[in-house]
């Protein structure tokens, strides 16, 4: 076993030559560095020595027990460097005196004004300085077979960018529960649906409709490339996503790498971030970057209630329809999750979910400006 530190490369050391080219190839062996090495893996194979090192950037608002409880589920063995940027609210000292004994290399910033995410993430980019960049919420934490399944996927050469789906933390309340439900539902959230329940058990190609911020892994080289946009209050990632399709860039999703995420704890607080996900969506589709159609499908059923205005009667038999399909699909997936008390409250999400995305993606339209 050799220590050997290089910052940002999958280094190749040559024991005759005694030099460092960069060169990439997949290993099967693991093992752990000095923490303040902040490198991934070391491996000796003849003459060979495999090094990766990565990045955990956080964005936190403030809601530090649920960022403790991700920075816990980090705590694995493996080397890393932590970039935390507090978006608006200073860090506390109860974190600080936390950080101090935190088994990474720590970096702090912050900004006293909230910023927007994509501008908050470029400038914690300039901190980092691992081969790969995860971005995680901070109200997200790795689930326990988390790194078994990320080792081989930070040695595969072929990946660029890659992720995988959220699930429903624990604990959490009925409702919060009973949101995860909903969001995991193609009925409700669509295409995007995968990005809340695991589809298939291997690594497919992804694309930005399967793939979630709070749970994503970079290259930074595609990072230093193509920065998030900062004009954008939600869906930047999905932005800087399209991009780098564009680009033809290797993204897979694995199904297996799974974060739990805690969800809204109330309605209320469930109404303009849905609104502003139709909204930001549809500025997202305005620069061509969206996906199309398909995205305009719940502004399609917000218009469909004008129907009860032209003919009540037909509208009727719209709403006994929805309701039969909806109660249908809530009941089916609240029985797999087995927590069947929670379809009617499931049911009920589904209409909400969509109706506000809908009706943000149409308030883009009309002209309105989001503040």
């Amino acid at each position: 076993m050799v220590d050997l530190y290089s910052k940002n490369r999958l280094c190749v050391r040559d024991e005759k030559k005694m030099k460092l080219r960069p060169e990439f190839f997949l290993d099967r062996g693991w093992s752990a560095l000095h923490k303040n090495d902040m490198m991934m893996k070391i491996q000796t194979e003849g003459q060979r020595i495999l090094v990766v090192s990565f990045s955990v950037l956080i964005i936190t608002h403030g809601r530090e027990e649920l960022l403790m409880k991700c920075l816990e589920s980090l705590r694995v063995g493996l080397p890393f460097e932590l970039v935390l940027f507090a978006n608006g609210l200073p860090f506390s000292s109860d974190l600080n005196l936390y950080l101090k004994d935190y088994p990474a290399e720590v970096k702090l910033a912050a900004s006293e004004t909230t910023l927007a995410p994509g501008e908050a993430r470029n400038r914690a980019l300039k901190m980092v300085s691992g081969d790969w960049v995860h971005f995680i919420d901070d109200d997200s934490y790795w689930t326990r077979s988390y790194s078994e399944i990320l080792k081989p996927l930070l040695e595969n050469p072929k990946l660029e960018v890659f992720g995988g789906p959220d699930s429903p933390a624990r604990p959490m309340s009925y409702f919060q529960e009973s949101v995860s439900l909903a969001l995991s539902s193609p009925f409700c959230t669509g295409v995007t649906s995968a990005r809340h329940r695991s589809v298939g058990k291997t690594l497919i190609p992804a694309s930005e409709e399967i793939l979630t911020s709070c749970n994503l892994w970079v290259r930074k080289s595609l990072l230093e490339e193509s920065p998030f946009p900062e004009d954008f209050r939600r869906t930047e990632e999905n932005y800087f996503l399209q991009k780098l399709t564009r680009e033809n860039r290797r993204m897979f999703y694995h199904p297996l790498l799974v974060v739990g995420h805690f969800r809204r704890k109330s309605l209320s607080s469930l109404f303009r971030p849905t609104l502003g996900a139709g909204y930001w969506r549809s500025r997202l589709n305005r620069r061509k970057l969206g996906a199309g159609f398909v995205f305009w499908l719940p502004s399609v059923f917000v218009l469909l209630h004008s129907v009860v205005f032209f003919s009540p009667a037909f509208f009727l038999e719209l709403v006994k329809v929805y309701s039969f399909v909806v109660i249908a699909v809530s009941f089916g997936i609240s029985s797999r999750s087995r927590k069947i008390s929670h379809f009617p409250l499931v049911a009920l999400l589904h209409y909400v979910i969509v109706f506000l995305y809908g009706s943000g993606f149409l308030l883009e339209r009309s002209g309105y400006k989001w503040k």
